[in-house]
């Protein structure tokens, strides 16, 4: 699905992780934008926002049947789910992100909706630009989270029915929205290190409006 950004039609957009840092940006510029936004959560008490556009569903990305239900009668997809910022669990096995992306794409697949943009991580790939610090030290105590991400991957290669993008950012900063920022295909710009939230935010949200980058990875940074 291709939708015109000049022609201002508004969208039904669903975000699965929307109570963390990055999660929580998506939805504030979503509302902003005037789009009808549900947000699944699995603890509504944690999500603060009051919008009369706003529908927050609780539930859970690992369970299919709530996946299915939250997803009916949306145009987009945006899963911005993640381990949180605590490095002792991201360095643990999880299968957040591949159980999550595999409950989501099935779910899509039986509402036929074909729009599908997922936050990810430089970390899943080996990359030529990626800062020093972060290729010795933060891999490593992110293994657990990176090793899912790239089992969601190849979860997302398989699917040649849905229309997805996924987004690679390096450090998330919580630094406000700059609208100037350098994107690549799957490795980074040269010297790129960090980037906001607000601006990842902004990129994913962008995606809703275009076709050019379906089934592929992006890198985002200043």
């Amino acid at each position: 699905m291709k939708i015109n950004k000049e022609t201002n039609k508004k969208i039904n957009l669903i975000i699965f992780g929307a109570t963390g840092l990055t999660g929580r940006e998506i939805l504030s510029q979503a509302l902003d934008d005037g789009h009808k936004v549900k947000a699944v959560v699995r603890n509504p008490e944690l999500l603060k926002t009051k919008h009369p556009k706003l529908t927050v569903i609780q539930g859970d990305v690992l369970n299919a049947q709530s996946v299915e239900e939250a997803i009916a009668g949306s145009d987009v997809v945006i899963s911005a789910i993640g381990t949180g910022t605590s490095f002792s669990k991201a360095r643990k096995p999880t299968t957040l992100y591949s159980d999550g992306f595999k409950n989501i794409v099935t779910a899509m697949r039986k509402h036929k909706i074909k729009r599908f943009v997922a936050l990810l991580s430089v970390g899943t790939i080996p990359d030529p630009n990626e800062a020093f610090i972060h290729k010795t030290m933060i891999r490593p105590i992110l293994k657990g989270t990176y090793d899912d991400m790239r089992r969601a991957e190849a979860i997302l290669a398989d699917c040649n029915d849905i229309d997805w993008t996924g987004i690679r950012p390096l450090r998330l900063m919580n630094t406000p929205r700059t609208g100037k920022y350098r994107t690549g295909l799957d490795i980074l710009p040269p010297k790129g290190v960090e980037i906001s939230r607000a601006d990842v935010a902004e990129f994913i949200l962008k995606q809703m409006y275009t076709n050019e980058h379906l089934r592929r990875y992006l890198t985002i940074a200043y």
